[in-house]
């Protein structure tokens, strides 16, 4: 019986060690070669992405004028997209200087608003609605569009703000 216990481990290891030797060629090799020296330097490691609540605590940090800055979660977003399909990872909302102060609590009226999605891709389809819809219905107003981490973070601000205050805000996302 023990002799059957070791033949079967035996071939559970060999199987185990062959399955790792397929054509799988999208890996990348477990010993890649040197890289040729070259005058650049290489690229820096990939930071953690951003969230909703890290670009507040930076845009704050930076002194742009924000106040009131909160945290949005599926109960407090007021466009029910987040955590949905298609909708955005996290969302933070702030007043700004020019933005009023008498509309939505948590809405782009106040002033800024900053909504994490998983790709740039997504932050493209999200920024072209907004923009078409604003554009097709001029009463519903003008924004400000800024991205950040790689295209993945939209900071939306409102076009109530004046353009030096959204000039602060464009300079600051951009050292994100």
């Amino acid at each position: 019986m023990r002799t059957r216990h070791n033949i079967l481990a035996i071939a559970i290891a060999a199987a185990l060690t062959l399955s790792g030797c397929g054509g799988d060629t999208t890996s990348e090799p477990t010993n890649p070669p040197a890289p040729a020296s070259t005058p650049s330097s290489p690229a820096p490691a990939p930071a953690t992405p951003l969230d909703a609540k890290a670009v507040l605590a930076k845009l704050t940090v930076a002194k742009v004028g924000l106040t009131g800055g909160a945290v949005q979660d599926e109960n407090t977003d007021p466009n029910n997209l987040l955590g949905r399909p298609n909708g955005y990872l996290s969302r933070a909302s702030a007043d700004l200087p020019g933005g009023d102060l008498e509309s939505d609590k948590y809405g782009i009226d106040r002033g800024l608003v900053i909504e994490v999605f998983p790709s740039a891709a997504d932050v493209d389809r999200r920024s072209q609605y907004i923009q078409e819809s604003l554009k097709s219905l001029p009463i519903l107003g003008t924004e400000y569009h800024y991205r950040a981490d790689g295209g993945r973070v939209l900071v939306r601000v409102s076009g109530k703000v004046k353009p030096s205050q959204a000039k602060k805000i464009e300079a600051a996302v951009a050292g994100l």
